[in-house]
């Protein structure tokens, strides 16, 4: 369970750090400092990576086949966690350290956050691996 976590955290990071830049990008295109628009970037920045992160996990991560719409519920779930949670790291953010820290950093805050539950609901729920399960 190590390695694969391991191996999830790597792959999160990658796709994290992907997802980082196009929430901004689309946060930025669409020219609204609003917290609604902060939240609706980052809803948008999961639509793209679920299918790649579903192969990446099956192949590589787990190792099984799963079941792709528990994958969808699974990220639907965390994505409404990191998209409700953004906007309030942005604002805890802002206030610690000035207004454009929030802006970078209140979404990587709510995804790192919510990487833990991922990980252990993809695991078990998502790919059907016990704890005995290496």
């Amino acid at each position: 369970m190590i390695r694969e976590y391991a191996k999830f955290f790597i792959n999160g990071g990658i796709l994290g750090v992907a997802a980082w830049g196009l929430q901004l990008l689309i946060y930025h295109a669409l020219d609204n400092n609003t917290s609604t628009s902060y939240a609706i970037a980052s809803i948008l920045t999961y639509l793209p990576l679920v299918l790649v992160n579903y192969m990446i996990q099956r192949r590589w991560i787990f190792k099984k086949s799963g079941i792709f719409s528990r994958f969808v519920i699974a990220n639907l779930s965390i994505m409404l966690f990191v998209s409700l949670a953004s906007p309030l790291f942005r604002r805890i953010i802002d206030l610690l350290f000035g207004i454009p820290w929030g802006d970078n950093g209140g979404f990587v805050a709510a995804a790192l956050i919510g990487s833990i539950p991922s990980f252990f609901i993809k695991r078990h729920w998502v790919f059907g691996k016990s704890f005995h399960d290496q």
